[in-house]
């Protein structure tokens, strides 16, 4: 008894505003009749409720083979939405992997580039370090000169002090 007493919507006037919104619009959902029941009355009624009216009027609606011609113009207004929704999609999509591709090229162009550039200092090194060895090699070459040029300085030097002694010991004789 308590839960009749808190209905505040009867079955009928559920009934009665589904029926009539199903067939202005026969894919109106059972959010839409709740809407629509809660700006005529004031409240939206019991969800369940609800719901199994609007999916007893479903049904019905499914049930009818043939559509009048207002029915059939909704159709066709519906379906020329959604296929106006599915070439707006299909854009999309296309514009979507345009992107995905010139973003993909870019990158890999990126990627090259500083592969090669990679691979050009990789050269670098390696011709640095060989000239670092020859180098080396230039500098103990030098060093190797360098010593010679003394032994030979210091050779000449004593060949000199000594030709100069004899020198002065043949005049003193």
């Amino acid at each position: 008894m308590l839960a009749l007493m808190n209905r505040k919507l009867s079955d009928a006037q559920i009934l009665s505003t589904g029926e009539e919104l199903v067939r202005r619009d026969p894919s109106i959902s059972g959010r839409g009749l709740r809407a629509e029941l809660r700006r005529r009355y004031g409240c939206a009624g019991k969800t369940d409720r609800v719901f199994a009216v609007w999916r007893m009027l479903r049904a019905r609606c499914e049930a009818v083979s043939l559509p009048s011609t207002g029915d059939e113009r909704s159709w066709q207004a519906r379906l020329q939405a959604a296929e106006e929704r599915a070439a707006t999609a299909e854009l999309a999509r296309q514009q979507a992997e345009e992107r995905a591709l010139r973003s993909e090229s870019r990158e890999i162009a990126h990627q090259d580039k500083w592969a090669n550039e990679i691979h050009d200092l990789r050269i670098e090194v390696e011709q640095l370090r060989a000239e670092r060895s020859r180098r080396q090699q230039l500098e103990q070459s030098l060093m190797d000169c360098h010593r010679e040029r003394q032994i030979l300085h210091h050779r000449l030097a004593r060949h000199e002090d000594l030709s100069g002694q004899e020198s002065h010991a043949t005049a003193a004789d």
